[in-house]
């Protein structure tokens, strides 16, 4: 046998002695084991019982019970403005003055006419006496008598039209200086000092702070179950924990530019950090006791079926030998949905209070599903 036949055999065995090689190990090999998974971890949480009673924020915010404007009874220019934004204020105090130049010559002007009209007043008094007289000696006419007593009673009329106009004029010059009615706090001024401002144009607003209120709107389906006096809990945003008392002072019958309707609470101990303009919410106890109870859950815990339907995952629970780990399986149970509230989604039927529900990845659970749950679940 040549060398070249000895190749040629060679070339020819070398797929099948590979061929074989590759039977060999894989005869040897221990069979693949499928994977089984073992029971999902799931977080759950115990239904609380059935509540008849909801509670409800609405944002709003903090006014003073009483906002006044306070206005100039006449026109004239700003001469002094002592007052300024946020400044407290007492009885009696001083807020602006309007320039009295004006009402000072009018009332200069008035006191002399009425010297003079006193002066014409005395001097007819004195005539229509002295005609009086002489008209009983039958020396003067009657004719003559009535008018002297005419002259009287014209210089009579002027003298009080003259007072009347002074008066008039005195208590216009009163009108130039503008006091606080009663102490609070300037909220607003919004003009400036040498201004030319018109009778009824405010120059502050005065804000009492000793009874602050907080006004919310609330909707038409809520608004009457809101009496007046009813009590309710104001938390600022700048105070979040520390929140207030309420009542309700007023109950709005004509909705606001939002389709809401106004009510004002008034705060049983307002703080001295509060201040009207604070933003916060308002919380009311609504109750439901014309209509059945109901459950809270997380809307994580709700999902829907192709049917249109809504259900929850329930977890049948039993612990285990195993260091105390609880396990148990899921069955779908369908729920009616109401409104969302802050805690959760309404259930009206379907849960009566004690299930453990699944709260977290519902959508990745088949029905009959072994499930983990912590340890520290019940």
């Amino acid at each position: 046998m040549t060398i070249y036949q000895e190749i040629h055999i060679l070339l020819f065995l070398r797929p099948i002695i590979f061929l074989c090689a590759l039977l060999l190990f894989t005869g040897c090999t221990e069979p693949e084991q499928i994977y089984a998974p073992g029971p999902r971890p799931v977080k759950t949480m115990v239904v609380e019982p059935p509540q008849s009673q909801v509670v409800r924020s609405f944002s709003g915010m903090a006014r003073a019970s009483r906002d006044m404007a306070l206005s100039f009874r006449v026109s004239g220019v700003l001469q002094e403005l002592p007052v300024q934004m946020g400044q407290r204020v007492r009885p009696g105090e001083l807020i602006a003055r309007l320039d009295p130049t004006d009402f000072e010559l009018q009332v200069m002007e008035l006191e002399a006419q009425a010297e003079h009209a006193r002066a014409t007043f005395t001097r007819a008094k004195a005539d229509y006496e002295r005609f009086q007289a002489l008209y009983d000696a039958d020396s003067v006419s009657k004719s003559e008598l009535d008018q002297a007593r005419a002259g009287f009673e014209t210089s009579q009329a002027q003298l009080a039209a003259v007072g009347k106009s002074l008066e008039l004029v005195r208590q216009q010059l009163s009108y130039t200086r503008l006091t606080a009615p009663m102490a609070g706090t300037l909220s607003e001024v919004p003009v400036e000092n040498f201004q030319t401002v018109s009778s009824g144009h405010p120059i502050a607003i005065l804000s009492t702070n000793d009874d602050l209120e907080f006004e919310v709107g609330l909707p038409d389906q809520l608004i009457h179950q809101v009496q007046l006096g009813d009590p309710a809990q104001v938390i600022f945003d700048v105070l979040p924990d520390r929140p207030f008392a309420a009542t309700v002072s007023e109950v709005g019958i004509t909705p606001g530019p939002v389709s809401t309707f106004p009510v004002k609470l008034r705060l049983a101990e307002p703080a001295s950090q509060v201040r009207p303009g604070m933003i916060g919410m308002a919380r009311f106890t609504f109750s439901h006791a014309n209509s059945r109870p109901f459950t809270v859950v997380p809307v994580e815990a709700v999902f829907g079926l192709p049917s249109g339907e809504q259900a929850v995952w329930l977890v049948n629970t039993e612990t285990g030998t195993d260091s105390g780990t609880n396990s148990g399986t899921v069955h779908r149970q369908h729920v009616i949905a109401g409104r969302l509230l802050p805690g959760g989604l309404q259930i009206l039927d379907g849960l009566l209070g004690g299930e453990t529900v699944v709260i977290r990845g519902v959508h990745r659970l088949e029905q009959g599903q072994k499930v983990r749950l912590p340890q520290n679940a019940s």
